[in-house]
């Protein structure tokens, strides 16, 4: 069995944990989709959950299976450790983007921006890839689930702060920083949705340059740094 497929059956299956993580983002983002708030402040809130949602749940999970026992089994198996973040990655991109398609409808319901719906569910799976290869990387470099809760919250808001999620960087090397952030076209889809921004086709292009920068390095490294996720640690 495939970690795609596994990750998928586990999700599946799980019904009242994949219902839960479907209601908690309507619970909390809702009102802030329907309120009075300036377009930028909902921009920010629905950004930063949105990276939360997938950086916390790909890097606690990773430690979780890295302390049990399970990622050394299936890594000790012949499981390569590409394909293992490759598919599991992609699976996480794929269950976060499904429990938060709701509550980006409503966002766009609200705002009447729904002609923006297929900007702003590619700028979200880009985001939630981005945010779910970050998760293996900061398990591998931490020895705990709060470590892990705290690199993951603290480099997230090192991202969406250099992105302008909080306030709209300032020309000269802020922007440059921003023009190459993964998280920008997520801004500048969520503000064509909601207010009166346009969206730069090159915002695209730089953003999805880093994204692929990464993914590469990490799968060159694979074999390597998955070594660090292993329990009791291998050097």
């Amino acid at each position: 069995m495939t970690v795609w497929r596994l990750a998928w059956r586990s999700a599946l299956r799980r019904r009242r944990l994949f219902a839960w993580n479907v209601a908690v983002p309507l619970l909390l983002l809702t009102p802030v989709a329907l309120s009075e708030a300036a377009a930028p402040h909902r921009v920010a809130v629905f950004g930063v959950f949105i990276v939360f949602f997938g950086a916390f749940g790909s890097a606690i999970p990773a430690v979780r299976d890295s302390r049990d026992g399970w990622l050394d089994e299936i890594l000790r198996a012949g499981y390569p450790a590409l394909r293992w973040l490759l598919e599991r990655t992609l699976a996480g991109t794929a269950i976060d983007t499904l429990q938060l398609v709701p509550t980006l409808l409503v966002l766009l319901w609200s705002a009447g921006g729904l002609r923006a719906a297929p900007l702003v569910l590619l700028a979200t799976l880009g985001t939630l890839w981005f945010a779910n290869l970050l998760g293996p990387l900061i398990a591998a470099a931490v020895r705990s689930l709060a470590e892990a809760a705290l690199a993951s919250a603290a480099l997230s808001l090192l991202l969406l702060h250099f992105a302008g999620f909080f306030r709209t960087p300032a020309p000269g090397w802020t922007s440059l920083v921003a023009d190459w952030n993964p998280y920008t076209p997520l801004r500048a889809a969520l503000g064509a949705a909601v207010g009166p921004m346009s969206m730069d086709d090159s915002v695209w292009l730089r953003s999805l340059l880093v994204a692929a920068g990464v993914t590469f390095g990490a799968a060159i490294f694979a074999a390597d740094w998955s070594r660090r996720l292993r329990w009791p640690r291998t050097l």
